[in-house]
């Protein structure tokens, strides 16, 4: 079981179930209660949708995995398990059921909100994390600007179905339509605290892993333009994120979210440690470090999310 838990990378999977959760239930839901509404999607709805996201997730990080087993060799030394607790062919199986079974999960989600349509964004998801394992994760940004948005997209899919949950009722789509752009700029601005985070990740990843890439030639940035280049995109990314939640904070102390401007202190002294970080990092397992870190930083920044439920 435990195998088999390691495999999926249930952590990863927590966190992706938190920022649906958090992003319904402590950003959108109480905005759209000063309106007196509590929801459009019935929990049903939110359940079909949180686990087809998960589903395909799941089918992601399988299919990585079988395509990394020769790099992993060197980067991650017994952590790859397929080919070795799990057959290739059992893997390869897996990742079509989890992945089939998460984009008709989706398609019948989007049907019983009558935007079929839709249903297209679980078919490019999925897509995208395969054309990621088979070959963007090996071009220098292309692969880590391509997981920096689909770790942002999980709290950008909760408002667009919640959206068309409303719109199916035009009465209360009026009434609430007053708090659409405060829960806009809610929405954007974790999306793009999920972007930069998971960019920051990626970059820091490419540097630990640089050996076992190299050598199997995945021409991430850090193969292609060195480490000490990495190193410096890091940096550039850490700042950015830096600057992101100082603007944040900008906002939050002009809308009178006092609690919220308070927290992001913190983010923002975490984002300054790991500009510092950077700067002294010499070893794969400094990087290593740094990296769950900013898996840390990441789950911190969607708890934030708690104080918004108290303060709209």
């Amino acid at each position: 079981m435990l195998n088999v838990l390691k495999l999926i990378r249930w952590p990863n999977l927590l966190i992706v179930t938190f920022s649906m959760v958090f992003t319904l239930f402590f950003v959108i839901q109480p905005i759209l209660q000063t309106s007196g509404l509590e929801s459009g999607m019935s929990m049903f709805h939110f359940i079909l949708l949180v686990v087809s996201t998960l589903l395909i997730t799941i089918g992601g990080y399988l299919i990585n995995d079988f395509f990394d087993m020769q790099a992993d060799s060197i980067n991650k030394p017994g952590a790859n398990q397929v080919g070795k607790r799990f057959p290739v062919a059992t893997i390869q199986l897996l990742y079509w059921i989890f992945t089939v079974a998460g984009v008709i999960l989706g398609t019948v989600l989007s049907w019983m909100l009558n935007q079929i349509n839709y249903a297209l964004i679980f078919v490019f998801a999925a897509g995208l994390l395969w054309f990621y394992s088979e070959r963007y994760q090996c071009m220098p940004l292309v692969g880590n600007i391509v997981v920096a948005f689909l770790s942002s997209l999980s709290f950008g899919l909760v408002w667009v179905f919640e959206f068309f949950a409303l719109s199916n009722n035009a009465m209360v789509f009026s009434s609430v339509q007053t708090q659409f752009p405060l829960v806009n700029h809610f929405v954007l601005m974790y999306m793009g605290f999920a972007f930069i985070v998971s960019l920051l990740r990626e970059v820091v990843k490419d540097i630990e892993d640089f050996e076992g890439d190299d050598r199997y030639g995945c021409g991430t940035f850090a193969v292609a333009y060195g480490q000490r280049k990495s190193r410096i995109l890091g940096m550039v990314v850490a700042i950015a994120g830096f600057i992101f939640s100082v603007w944040f904070q900008t906002f939050f102390y002009q809308a009178g979210f006092l609690l919220l401007f308070g927290y992001f202190i913190a983010i923002d002294v975490l984002f300054v440690a790991i500009i510092v970080w950077l700067i002294k990092a010499n070893t794969k397992s400094d990087f290593n470090k740094l990296s769950l870190f900013i898996k840390v930083l990441m789950l911190i920044g969607i708890l934030s999310m708690i104080l918004v439920y108290f303060e709209v």
